[in-house]
This record gives structure tokens, C-alpha cells and sequence, in this order.
């Protein structure tokens, strides 16, 4: 009871101080505004010279009233610079600020700052911001940085590419560090290569690559060798090489260069190279041009083979061939010195003589990979690059006649007939025994025509006939005639037929070579081509035969072609069969009045059983 009564009487002596509260608001607590920052301290990224970074700092009111931000400010190194606030830059922006409280709308707004160093070195200031923050009226935000550049460096500095194949592709990391303070930056494409060639066997990437100070990243480089560099001298094998360039925003290394060297591992086949050393006509007279090839004339081949690896060539490992040749040509070159062959072209057209060389792997360049090159292409040609050449065969001489036939085994024989020769007329040489060549008591050495009849005679002797008086030119002899006197005759006596049996006679002027016929090319057995060439010849008809001479074998198809000088192609072509032994072809009259006038009558395709014995 005595309790009770007590807490009356406390609660009388406290109700009026209660009321009194009630009634005076200025003493109840009010609403306070509370700014935050973040981040604070800011710091920034370490950077190379001129490079720059925006960051952000957000302003945010955390407090229970809105808050009044009367100014933002950069105190310390302009390295670092107030960009924006909120939406507007920083010299369009009107304070003061207000942030809203939490609750009541926005209560936040973002600061970029840019820091953009221009020295190695650390750097400083302070972003200070005025408000009504009771508390934090002036608040300042630490801002630092550093200024540093990146180190770029390579790991090796030269790559290379060995046991690759052509054709195919093998690869090689090249590590790329940062040993410098600031981020290391390579753009897309800062990878080249010196040279610049599309064709490069070396093939890099292309993306662009960010390195952190400290940071390493690998790269990788190819090598897809796809054809054989060779020394244009020597030509040996070279390897590939070139320059990686690495451009970066390193300012003491841009671009950074690093070696690349690759050798295509392949066995390469030797390299050939043929040219036309030496042309000489049937009199021995060495052309000036080698490359102006007439049928019948001594070729010469110079050979040029190089094993890109430096391996020797032995002359067992060269083999020449025909690729191309006229139809019934059937002249072999001969080896006998396989760098230095020879070849006479039994007829006009086109010949291409190729080189095959051999390593001693084996090893050999295939015939769809050959370069065949004319005659001057490739006298003009240094040391390899001409596996084939390609010579014309053009006639050099007024007349040319030309004599195939279709099998091999009959004996056709071509008969060229002077202006009303007479047909198998033999040339008689007087200096030398028909019978014994060496016959050291053969003395009759004069020609000596008697009416119609050539025959071969012993000189007189000047001491007691009428040739004491008489002096005779080269090639002639005195004889004394009881009827017709001394006179100078020649040692040859000459058919007016040039055949087998005549192959050179003397027509036109007396001992004058540059008009008389030349069986050039007379075939017997296991071939099928005869030649005919007459230079300068005296004004008349002349007329072309085929005999067939025995022993008759088989029937055969024969054709007789007319050139006449430079003809790429015959001037006239006729065909015939031969069916027996003595069977004779009358082809054809030539008709030559000069260069210029000439004309061909065939003759119908007439024959006879003329035998040539």
C-alpha cells in the first residue's frame, strides 16, 4: 500500500515537466544530411608517358536530409583532371548540388576524373568537395598515380624453322614480355613482317594483345614453306628469311625486331640448265649465230647441272632425249661426253633436245616440269632454268630435197639429175684406188673425158711430152692426148646424178664447191630419211627420181618434200608407194632460173624399172 502511494506521488512531481515537452517542438531532434564517397583514397591504374585513364568517383548522400554540395575542386598535379559531374562537364555545372536523401529521389552522382601522366614519376592530389554536411563540410579525396612505360622484350630474338617440308607447315612460340611499369599494347595488326610479301612462307597472328606490367604472352609463328629460294649465281638452296616486326606503344622499342629463318627440308632434284654451244656446217665453217640451225649441220649442247644441296653429278646421272622431231626423223644425240653432246638434224622442222640430271637419291625433275626454251632463250639464260631447248631446222641452201618412208628395212635411194643428167652417172675420184684407198702404187690421177667417156688416167710427164710447157691449177693434172693434145684435166671425174655413188659432184663451174650437190644424208639400213642440198645452182630443169634399190623387202610409202632456202614448211610435198626392187619414182622437175624465179612439175606419180647398180 505504502508502494503505491509512492508512485503516485512520483508521477505528480514528473507530468508537468512531460507536458512542458510537448508543448516547445525546437527542442526535438531534426533530420541531418550525410555525404560518402567511394572509392576514397582513389587510386589510379600505373601508366606508360601519354597514355591516360578515366575513372569514376561516386558522390552519394547517405544521411536522413538532402544535401547541398556547394563546389567540387582539383587541389595538387594537373596530371589528374575533373572531366564531369553527373551528366554535364565540369564547366557546365551549376552549384550548388543537391543529392535527395535515400528515400526521396536521387541521392548519387558520378565524378570522372582523368589522370594523364607525361613523366616518370608518382603523382598526387585531392579532390575536395564543400557541402552541408554538418560533419564532413569540406571533404578531400586522395587521388595518386604513377607515370611509367612499358618494356617490351622478346624470347628468342631469332626463330628458326627447321624439318619442314614444302607444302607443308610447322609452327614456333616466340614469348613476348613486359618488363616495364605500365600496361604493354600491341593493336591488331601490330605484327608485321620487313619484307612485306603476300607470298611470305612466315605467317603470324593478327589480334591485338594487352600485357600487363609484369605480364608475358605467347605467340605463335608459322612456317609454310611452298616453293625453294635458290642463289641466282650459284644456285644453291637459300633459306627463307626475313624480319618479325612487333609494334607496340613501347617508346624505346617500336617496332621491335626479331629474326626468322627457315630451310624447306626436301631433297631437291638437281637443276638443268641446256644452251647451243656450237653450230659448224657440213664444210666445217663455224656459225656466228649457234642458234641458226639448218638440217644436216654438227650442234653442240653445253649442260649446266647444280644439286641445290651441293651434291656432285656424275655424268653417268645425265641422259638426254628427243621430246619432239620431225616424222621419220631418226638422229640420235650422242653422249659420248654427256655435258658436251652432239646432234645433226637429218630434217627440217622443229627439234626440242632435253636434259634429264638424276641425284644421286634418285631424284629427278618430271617431264610435266620441264621449262622449255627456244635456242636464244636459252643461250641468254644464266646456269639453270632451260631443261629443254627448241631448235628450227630452216633449209640454208637454194635446194633442199627431202626423201621418208614409212617403214624401216627397204634401201630407197634420192636421185637429184643435173640439167639432162643422166640418170646412176658414178663419180669417179682419180686420186685414190677404188678397189685399195691405200693403194701406194695408184698413180692415175687425171680425170680424162674422151668423147663421151670419163675415165681415170696417169699424167704425162712433162720431160718429154707437150705438158712441159703447161702449168695446171689445183685439183688438176696435165695429160697428153695423142689427138687432142696436152690439156688440164680434173682428178674427179663427176656424174651428172648426185647419189650414193655420186654424193658430191662437181657441177656448174669447174672446181667451184659453192655450186655443186650434196648427198647429205644417205640411208642404207634401220633408218628412213635421205637429203639432197644443192647451193647456186646453173640455170635449167632439174629433176628429182626414187629408186628402190635392192634386195627388195616390203612395200613402202614414200614421201618426197622440195624446200627451197628459209622454208619453215616444204614448198611441195608428194607421196608414192615403192613395190619392188629397180622400181624408180619419177617425182618431180625443177624448174630454177634464180632466187627469186623458180617453179616444181610433178610428174604424175610415173614410174619405171630403171635399176641403179
Amino acid at each position: 500500500m505504502k508502494q503505491l502511494r509512492l508512485m503516485l506521488w512520483l508521477g505528480m512531481l514528473l507530468l508537468p515537466g512531460l507536458l512542458a515537452c510537448e508543448c516547445d517542438g525546437s527542442n526535438l531532434q531534426q533530420g541531418r544530411p550525410t555525404i560518402e564517397v567511394a572509392p576514397n583514397p582513389m587510386g589510379f591504374e600505373t601508366l606508360g608517358i601519354g597514355s591516360s585513364q578515366l575513372a569514376v568517383l561516386s558522390i552519394s548522400n547517405v544521411g536522413t536530409a538532402a544535401l547541398t554540395i556547394e563546389s567540387i575542386q582539383l587541389e595538387g598535379d594537373p596530371a589528374f583532371s575533373l572531366i564531369s559531374v553527373g551528366a554535364s562537364l565540369i564547366g557546365e555545372v551549376e552549384f550548388p548540388l543537391g543529392l535527395a536523401q535515400p528515400a526521396a529521389g536521387q541521392s548519387q552522382v558520378d565524378c570522372q576524373i582523368e589522370f594523364f601522366p607525361e613523366e616518370l614519376r608518382d603523382y598526387a592530389a585531392e579532390l575536395v568537395i564543400i557541402s552541408d554536411d554538418e560533419n564532413q563540410a569540406e571533404l578531400r579525396v586522395s587521388l595518386q598515380g604513377s607515370g611509367s612505360q612499358p618494356d617490351i622484350e622478346a624470347d628468342p630474338m631469332r626463330l628458326e624453322f627447321t624439318g619442314v617440308g614444302l607444302n607443308s607447315s610447322g609452327g614456333l612460340t616466340l614469348v613476348i614480355h613486359n618488363r616495364g611499369g605500365a600496361e604493354l599494347r600491341i593493336p591488331a595488326g601490330g605484327l608485321s613482317l620487313a619484307n612485306g610479301e603476300e607470298s611470305s612462307p612466315f605467317i603470324l597472328p593478327t589480334s591485338a594483345m594487352n600485357i600487363a606490367a609484369g605480364g608475358q604472352v605467347d605467340v605463335a609463328v608459322a612456317y609454310s614453306p611452298r616453293k625453294l629460294n635458290l642463289d641466282p649465281v650459284t644456285h644453291l638452296q637459300l633459306p627463307d628469311v626475313d624480319m618479325l616486326l612487333v609494334y607496340s606503344n613501347d617508346p624505346d622499342e617500336n617496332p621491335l625486331e626479331v629474326e626468322l629463318w627457315g630451310m624447306p627440308d626436301a631433297n631437291l632434284p638437281p637443276l638443268v640448265g641446256v644452251r647451243v654451244d656450237q653450230t659448224t656446217m657440213l664444210d666445217g665453217t663455224q656459225l656466228e649465230d649457234p642458234c641458226a640451225v639448218a638440217p644436216s649441220d654438227t650442234i653442240v649442247f653445253g649442260a649446266t647441272v647444280i644439286d641445290p644441296e651441293g651434291g656432285a653429278i656424275q655424268p653417268s646421272f645425265l641422259t638426254w632425249s628427243l621430246q619432239g622431231r620431225p616424222d621419220a626423223s631418226a638422229r640420235p644425240i650422242l653422249a659420248n661426253d654427256p655435258f658436251s653432246p652432239t646432234f645433226r638434224p637429218d630434217l627440217s622442222g622443229e627439234y626440242v633436245v632435253c636434259l634429264q640430271a638424276k641425284d644421286a637419291q634418285g631424284d629427278f625433275i618430271k617431264d610435266e616440269d620441264k621449262n622449255t626454251c627456244s635456242c636464244q632463250e636459252a643461250n641468254a639464260a644464266q646456269g639453270t632454268g632451260c631443261d629443254c631447248v627448241r631448235l628450227q631446222a630452216l633449209p640454208r641452201e637454194d635446194i633442199r630435197i627431202e626423201l621418208t618412208w614409212d617403214v624401216v628395212g627397204p634401201d630407197l635411194d634420192l636421185h637429184l639429175l643435173a640439167p639432162a643428167g643422166e640418170f646412176c652417172s658414178p663419180t669417179l675420184d682419180c686420186r685414190t684406188n677404188p678397189l685399195q684407198a691405200e693403194d701406194p702404187s695408184w698413180t692415175r690421177t687425171a680425170c680424162v673425158q674422151i668423147g663421151e667417156a670419163s675415165t681415170c688416167r696417169t699424167p704425162s710427164d712433162p720431160a718429154t711430152t707437150n705438158c712441159a710447157g703447161v702449168t695446171c691449177p689445183d685439183l688438176q693434172e696435165c695429160f697428153d692426148d695423142v689427138n687432142l693434145g696436152a690439156a688440164c684435166y680434173w682428178q674427179t671425174c663427176s656424174g651428172s646424178d648426185c647419189f650414193w655413188n655420186a654424193r658430191n659432184p662437181d657441177w656448174g663451174v669447174q672446181g667451184d664447191t659453192s655450186d655443186d650437190p650434196l648427198l647429205a644424208i644417205d640411208c642404207t639400213r634401220g633408218c628412213r630419211v635421205e637429203n639432197v642440198n644443192l647451193n647456186n645452182p646453173e640455170p635449167g630443169i632439174y629433176r628429182v627420181k626414187v629408186n628402190y634399190f635392192e634386195p627388195f623387202i616390203v612395200d613402202t610409202q614414200a614421201t618426197v618434200r622440195i624446200f627451197f632456202r628459209g622454208d619453215l614448211e616444204a614448198s611441195y610435198e608428194y607421196t608414192s608407194p615403192m613395190t619392188g626392187s629397180c622400181d624408180t619414182w619419177n617425182v618431180a622437175q625443177i624448174n630454177w632460173v634464180d632466187h627469186d624465179n623458180h617453179s616444181v612439175t610433178y610428174e604424175g606419180g610415173a614410174h619405171s624399172s630403171l635399176c641403179c647398180q
